[in-house]
């Protein structure tokens, strides 16, 4: 039996700050929820996420919460 791998309906990326936007469904109907990550390299150059940002992270934050925002209010369920 094929496993269903859920993936966001869109993200944006502005340099290592990414916003993943995924579709829900609850008791009263679909919604959107956003999801902040930034990567990085571990000490062996492995990449990892992590949903913490720093002040040089903030302006790229910005950038793509903008972005979520206004296609999640271009495709409201």
């Amino acid at each position: 039996m094929a496993t269903h791998v859920s993936r966001p309906v869109h993200s944006f990326q502005c340099a290592t700050v990414r916003a993943s936007i995924w579709r829900n469904e609850g008791k009263r109907g679909a919604f959107h929820a956003i999801m902040l990550s930034r990567t990085f390299m571990d000490a062996e150059g492995h990449p990892k996420s992590s949903g913490s940002f720093g002040k040089n992270d903030l302006s790229a934050v910005a950038t793509v919460v903008a972005q979520a925002e206004q296609w999640v209010r271009e495709h409201a369920v």
